[in-house]
């Protein structure tokens, strides 16, 4: 099929403090007949030529950030939650992951079945999900009213301590699951799914660990990959299938650079998991595509991302605006941030850990207001504008070896296309036309600066 532009696209433009801008005026529509190639940038977008899935894009109601949301007064707190899940008034994202009980940022390290030291619940009779009920539940069933169409992720930390082998949180000295704790484990991941569904929340994917070879001054646990395909082959999904549930496992839950265990894992899980999950702290967004071109038919979700707190500026927001389309290109079909808010101090966490992190939103819990930071500005680029079931499409590939100027483009279920442009370079503006069918889109990119273009591709 033969798709042109009709009328004029929808601009949006993020650039030194103005975020998420309409700046239509900034772009010149005309005919192909007319069309230079030998001056600026050029990006052919072809819709005829799919590529994977478009899922969704969210972040994470961490307990802090369910703590400091639900600390801020009611007309602030209802201005972030539109902010964020509103189709028309905010960006529209459709996608939570939440952490099985505690994690790195929760005021005070737990779990859903905590025993004292030396006594053990083999039959879970201890089992209390009440923690969440208070607050991350009811912001998750407010997010999905809000949203409409929204999936929940959910990955654990931490099995309680007495089915680990170290009575210990923190995954710095290696703790592993003992051997004889396989099933209880199992089955008390079962159970925390079943606490969300019986809360009116049905839990879409989990992933088995949280960053299973990480070793950090928070909750954890080590894996040994021979160990993790035999826990998802032999006990988890079994235990999934035998509970009637239908949530999807994807593996790994861990960084870009450990793509090839990533990838041992799924030729191993191919009859138990759904697919892959990666961070972005360490490796790079192209190291997925080992495995996108190996299962193209399994899920490949970024399912943690966080930049840092400071310096709050233009230049960070095109980093992480850049690394999503990068992770696009690289065949993900969701992007999910880490907090969805934190206090204005980065926290609040257990004695003060990992408060460098960023969240969408700031809870100044002095001032009582939400502000905004850089990484909703960068996944409202694409969440507002890529809607769930989009395919991503062909689009040139503009970037260099230091990814100065990158692209991802996408086709709408509504016909439209939506295309994001970042520009890294803090010193140069890009010259760039956008190619689709007989048209031609031309626009000026300022220096260090996002912008996203939709236009109905008429046949």
């Amino acid at each position: 099929m033969k798709y042109t532009v009709n009328g004029s696209p929808k601009v949006v433009l993020s650039v030194n403090e103005d975020f998420m801008k309409p700046a239509d005026d900034m772009a010149r529509v005309y005919k192909r007949s007319e069309f230079d190639p030998h001056k600026g940038n050029v990006i052919v977008v072809d819709p005829n030529k799919t590529f994977q899935t478009v899922d969704g894009f969210g972040a994470s109601f961490t307990d802090t950030a369910a703590v400091v949301m639900s600390a801020m007064p009611k007309d602030e707190l209802d201005r972030a939650m539109t902010s964020l899940f509103d189709k028309e008034e905010g960006i529209g994202i459709n996608m939570i992951r939440n952490c099985i009980a505690g994690s790195d940022f929760a005021p005070e390290y737990y779990t859903y079945d905590d025993m004292p030291e030396g006594e053990e619940d083999w039959e879970l009779e201890h089992f209390d999900f009440s923690h969440d009920l208070k607050q991350i539940v009811p912001l998750t069933k407010r997010a999905f009213e809000m949203a409409g169409d929204c999936s929940l992720i959910l990955s654990p930390w931490s099995p309680p301590l007495w089915m680990k082998d170290q009575w210990i949180w923190q995954a710095k000295t290696n703790p592993e699951l003992r051997e004889e704790c396989y099933e209880v484990y199992a089955k008390y991941l079962v159970k925390s799914i079943q606490a969300y569904e019986e809360a009116g929340l049905p839990v879409n994917i989990l992933t088995v660990q949280n960053e299973p070879y990480a070793l950090v001054p928070w909750p954890g646990m080590h894996w040994d990959r021979e160990v993790l395909i035999d826990f998802t082959n032999k006990y988890m999904r079994p235990a999934l299938n035998e509970a009637g549930l239908k949530t999807k496992i994807l593996n790994l839950d861990h960084n870009f650079n450990f793509h090839y265990e990533a990838n041992s894992i799924m030729e191993n899980t191919m009859e138990s998991s759904d697919g892959i999950a990666y961070h972005w702290y360490h490796g790079q967004p192209e190291q997925m595509l080992s495995s996108y071109d190996l299962f193209p038919d399994k899920l490949i979700y970024v399912t943690e991302a966080s930049s840092s707190t400071n310096p709050c500026t233009i230049q960070r927001m095109a980093n992480i605006a850049s690394k999503i389309a990068r992770s696009f290109r690289s065949g993900a079909g969701a992007y999910v941030l880490w907090n969805m808010a934190l206090d204005h101090n980065g926290g609040p966490t257990y004695n003060n850990v990992n408060v460098h992190c960023s969240g969408l939103l700031v809870c100044n819990t002095e001032t009582g207001k939400v502000s905004f930071n850089m990484d909703y500005y960068s996944l409202g680029h694409f969440s507002k504008y890529v809607k769930k079931g989009a395919k991503r499409i062909h689009s040139t590939d503009t970037a260099d070896a230091e990814f100065r100027l990158v692209n991802a483009a996408f086709l709408n279920p509504d016909g439209s296309v939506t295309t994001v442009i970042v520009n890294r370079n803090a010193e140069e503006e890009a010259f760039c036309k956008v190619l689709c069918g007989d048209s031609v889109i031309e626009l000026t990119l300022p220096a260090a600066s996002v912008a996203t273009l939709q236009w109905k591709a008429e046949i």
